[in-house]
C-alpha cells in the first residue's frame, strides 16, 4: 500500500530542488514537480504543487525520515494522511492483511464541472466514441496550424 501524507511548505523551488538532490532524489523529466528515489528497494515519490508536498512510499518509516530531513530545511506543517489533493479524493481500503487498495477519484471535480455548465442532468454515455476504433497515423497536420 502506498502511504502518503500531505505537508504545507512555503518554499522557493530552487532551494527545494537543491535539497532534494542532496537527499538523492531525481527530478522527473516529464514533471518538474515530481521527485523520485529508490529507498530499500521501494519507490519513494515526492509530488509538489505550489506549497504542498505529497510524500508517497510503501513504508511509513521512510516517509517519517524524509519528512524529518526536509523539516530541517523548511518550515513545515504536517497535514496528516492525504485524503484530497488537487480536487482528487484519495481512499484507502484494506482488503485483508496482505492486500490493500488505493483509489484516486475525480468524481467531485466532474460534478463541479457539470454543475458549472448546467449539465448535471445530461445523459451519460459509457463510451464517447466507438469502442476499438482504429485511428490513422497522420504524417502531416490536417489543419493549417498557423490559424492557431
Amino acid at each position: 500500500m502506498t502511504l502518503s501524507i500531505i505537508l504545507d511548505v512555503p518554499l522557493q523551488y530552487l532551494k527545494l530542488r537543491g535539497q532534494l538532490k542532496g537527499l538523492g532524489f531525481k527530478r522527473s523529466d516529464a514533471d518538474h514537480g515530481v521527485f523520485t528515489k529508490i529507498i530499500g528497494g521501494k519507490l519513494f515519490v515526492i509530488a509538489i504543487y505550489v506549497d504542498d508536498f505529497l510524500l508517497c512510499s510503501g513504508r511509513i518509516d521512510d516517509i517519517k525520515a524524509i519528512r524529518g530531513e526536509l523539516s530541517k530545511c523548511f518550515k513545515m506543517k504536517d497535514l496528516g494522511e492525504a485524503k484530497w489533493i488537487l480536487q482528487m479524493k484519495i481512499e484507502r481500503t484494506e482488503m485483508n492483511r496482505d492486500v490493500r487498495k488505493l483509489t484516486i477519484s475525480q468524481e467531485q471535480y466532474v460534478k463541479t464541472i457539470l454543475e458549472w455548465h448546467s449539465m448535471v442532468d445530461c445523459k451519460p454515455a459509457k463510451t464517447p466514441m466507438a469502442a476499438n476504433q482504429q485511428l490513422p497515423t497522420l504524417t502531416e497536420a490536417e489543419v493549417d496550424i498557423t490559424d492557431y
